[in-house]
C-alpha cells in the first residue's frame, strides 16, 4: 500500500540549523530509497533565503503565512536572562503557545482536503514532526486521526514539558539521535515508544573525501608559515543552550590565567560569539564552512547545558580528524566515542582545561580515532534507520 508522509515543521527548505539539516537529507534519502512514500511538507514561508535543496526533488512542499515570530518572541528577547543570554521563559511560552495555535488551525483545514483523498485511493497517512512547532503539529495529527512520529532534537519540549506533552504521549515513535537522550526524554515522558535514528551526515557533502588530506596538509602549512602554531580551540555555534553562561564567567577566564597561549575561536557569527570575543584569547571568526574551521584548530569544544542531543559539528570535526571534547549528558557520550573525552556535568573549567590538555598532547592518536568514529553518522545508515521506523509503525 502506498504511504502519504506529511512533514509539519515551522521551516525545512531555508538555511536553518542541523536539526532541518537531517531531516532533510533523511526526507531526500527516504525519496531515493522508497518508492513506497509520497512526501509532503508543511511549513511556515516567513524564512526568505531558500536553500536548493528540494530543487530536483518531487517533495511537494506548501507553505502558511504564519510568522516565525512575533511581539511576545520579541519581547522575550529583550528581556532575557543577561547570565544566561535566555529568552525570557513565559513570554517565550507565551509565543510557543499562539504559534502552535495558529500552526494547528492551517493544519487542520489542510488536512480535512488530504483525508478523503487518501481514503479514495486506499493511501495510507503518516505524520512527521519537530521543534517548536511540534504542538500544534501534532494536534492537527491527533484531531485528524493520523498518526504520527515527532523527533526531538532540542530541548524545547523540556523546557515546556506541559505544551509538548501531549506531543511526545500521543505519537507513534519519539525519535532520538542516541540511547542516553532516549534515556532522557523516557525520564520526563510516558511515551509509546523511543527509535534511534543517527544524525545523517554525507561526508561528501561537507568534503570531498579525495581533497580531505590535501586540504589538511595545506592547513597545516598555512599554520605554520603565519606562526599560528599555538593551541587553537573551535567552537561552532555559540547560542544560550550550548554553553554561553559556563564560556563566559567561568572557562574562558580560566583559560587565560593557566593557559594563555591557548585560544579559543568561535565560529556562526551572532551576538554570543562576539559576546565572548570581549577576552583577548577568544576571537569570533564568523560564519565560516567545515573546512574552514576544523583544519585550522586543534580540538573541537561542544557543550549542551541540559538536554544532550547529539552535536553534528563533533562528528564533522572527526571528518577533519579533529577530537571533540563534550559533556556526558544525552547522547553526548556516543557523539563523541574513543575520539575525544566527555566531561561530567559538574567538572569545574579547570578541569575541562586539563582534559583539552590532555587531548592535545596526544593529538594524533585522538585525531585517527575521531576520524573512525564519524561513520556513525553517516547518511546511508541513517536513511536506513528512518525507513525502518517508518515501516515498522505501518507494520504494527
Amino acid at each position: 500500500m502506498q504511504g502519504r508522509l506529511l512533514v509539519a515543521v515551522r521551516d525545512l527548505d531555508a538555511l536553518p540549523g542541523g536539526a532541518e539539516k537531517s531531516l532533510s537529507t533523511l526526507l531526500l534519502g527516504l525519496e531515493e530509497n522508497s518508492e513506497n512514500w509520497n512526501i509532503e511538507v508543511f511549513q511556515s514561508n516567513d524564512r526568505k533565503q531558500a536553500s536548493n535543496l528540494f530543487d530536483n526533488s518531487s517533495i511537494s512542499i506548501k507553505k502558511c503565512n504564519i510568522k516565525i515570530e512575533d511581539f511576545y518572541s520579541g519581547l522575550a528577547w529583550r528581556f532575557r536572562d543577561r547570565n544566561t543570554g535566555r529568552s525570557m521563559k513565559l513570554l517565550r511560552r507565551i509565543h510557543l503557545k499562539k504559534k502552535n495555535k495558529d500552526f494547528f488551525k492551517w493544519l487542520k483545514s489542510e488536512f480535512s482536503k488530504i483525508k478523503p483523498i487518501a481514503e479514495k485511493e486506499n493511501e495510507r497517512l503518516l505524520g512527521v514532526t519537530q521543534l517548536d512547532w511540534s504542538a500544534g503539529a501534532s494536534s492537527a495529527f491527533i484531531d485528524a486521526e493520523i498518526p504520527y512520529i515527532t523527533f526531538v532534537r532540542d530541548e524545547v519540549c523540556f523546557e515546556n514539558p506541559e505544551l509538548y506533552r501531549e506531543c511526545l504521549e500521543n505519537a507513534e515513535s519519539v525519535i532520538v539521535a542516541g540511547h542516553g537522550l532516549a534515556s532522557q526524554v523516557q525520564e520526563k515522558f510516558s511515551i509509546k515508544k523511543t527509535s534511534i535514528v543517527h544524525l545523517p551526515v554525507d561526508f561528501e557533502k561537507v568534503y570531498p573525501f579525495g581533497k580531505l588530506k590535501d586540504k589538511l596538509t595545506e592547513a597545516n602549512l598555512f599554520r605554520s608559515n603565519n606562526h599560528l602554531t599555538n593551541p587553537r580551540i573551535a567552537i561552532v555555534g555559540m547560542v544560550p543552550e550550548k554553553g554561553f553562561e559556563f564560556y563566559n564567567k567561568k572557562l574562558i577566564p580560566k583559560l587565560e590565567e593557566i593557559w594563555p597561549e591557548a585560544t579559543l575561536h568561535v565560529y556562526g557569527g551572532g551576538i554570543y560569539a562576539k559576546k565572548l570575543s570581549k577576552y583577548e584569547n577568544t576571537i569570533d571568526e564568523g560564519f565560516r564552512s567545515p573546512e574552514e574551521i576544523y583544519p585550522y584548530c586543534d580540538i573541537h569544544m561542544f557543550r549542551l547545558d541540559r538536554v544532550g542531543t547529539w552535536g553534528r559539528v563533533i562528528n564533522e570535526a572527526g571528518y577533519f580528524s579533529k577530537p571533540s571534547i563534550s559533556i556526558d549528558i544525552g547522547a553526548q557520550s556516543e557523539a563523541v566515542g574513543k575520539g575525544g573525552i566527555v566531561m561530567p556535568y559538574d567538572s569545574s573549567a579547570e578541569e575541562w582545561i586539563n582534559q583539552i590538555k590532555a587531548i592535545y598532547n596526544e593529538l594524533e592518536r585522538y585525531g585517527e580515532l575521531a576520524f573512525e568514529h564519524r561513520l556513525i553518522v553517516d547518511s546511508k545508515s541513517s536513511i536506513t534507520e528512518f525507513i525502518m521506523v517508518l515501516d515498522g509503525v505501518f507494520n504494527d
